[in-house]
């Protein structure tokens, strides 16, 4: 049971470690960009709602951004692979927005340019 729990885990991501530090880098820019706390978006309960728009763009972020699937996602973020769905669909739709649309974009771009930080783990 417990191997085929990690059989699992290594199909989502096959590097956890680097994926938490992928979406640790995401919050924190989102934190950035919005101003909510990172530990408010990064915490495993219900939130206000600022924080949970924050959370949903970390969370569409690190999908677009590094073409995730939603497990891969959901997992990494410690949340069900629907929730992460759910995120997705309520990003694309505030993308109406134009100004929505270019602040999204900005960050995509800070993201797709930044070093690839997780390459440095220690062995």
């Amino acid at each position: 049971m417990l191997v085929q729990a990690f059989e699992d885990m290594w199909a989502i991501s096959p590097d956890p470690r680097r994926d938490r530090l992928t979406v640790g880098f995401v919050t924190h820019l989102v934190s950035l960009a919005t101003g909510v706390p990172a530990a408010e978006i990064a915490a495993p309960r219900r939130a206000s709602h600022t924080a949970v728009r924050a959370r949903q763009l970390a969370i569409y972020l690190t999908h677009i951004t590094f073409h995730w699937s939603l497990a891969r996602v959901a997992f990494a973020f410690g949340r069900d692979r629907t929730t992460c769905g759910h995120a997705c669909r309520k990003i694309e739709d505030l993308r109406e927005n134009e100004a929505f649309d270019r602040r999204l974009a900005e960050l995509e771009a800070c993201l797709r340019q930044a070093p690839s930080h997780a390459q440095e783990l220690p062995q």
